[in-house]
């Protein structure tokens, strides 16, 4: 025979949580932020995504000068373009 499904036997167990006056006793303990927290946190945040933000930058800054560099470099040495003026 077929043994007992195990998702059967979890929401058996999820229907024999209560969740009666612990959670209205937690609820009640909440509170209002504070204006000094708030502001806090948004430093940190702010903080943070400015050091993103530059070691992302370093780290691109480089590839974008090498890649300019090679399109001078290709430039420079492409035969495609002849000077005017009638010289042959």
């Amino acid at each position: 025979m077929m043994s007992e499904n195990p998702k059967d036997k979890q929401s058996e167990n999820e229907r024999d949580v209560e969740t009666g006056e612990p959670v209205t006793v937690l609820a009640a303990l909440e509170q209002d932020t504070s204006a000094t927290f708030l502001t806090v946190v948004r430093r940190k945040i702010r903080r943070r995504s400015t050091a993103s933000q530059f070691a992302s930058f370093s780290w691109n800054i480089p590839k974008m000068i090498l890649i300019e560099f090679w399109g001078v470099l290709v430039q420079l040495l492409s035969p495609r373009s002849t000077p005017k003026g009638g010289q042959s």
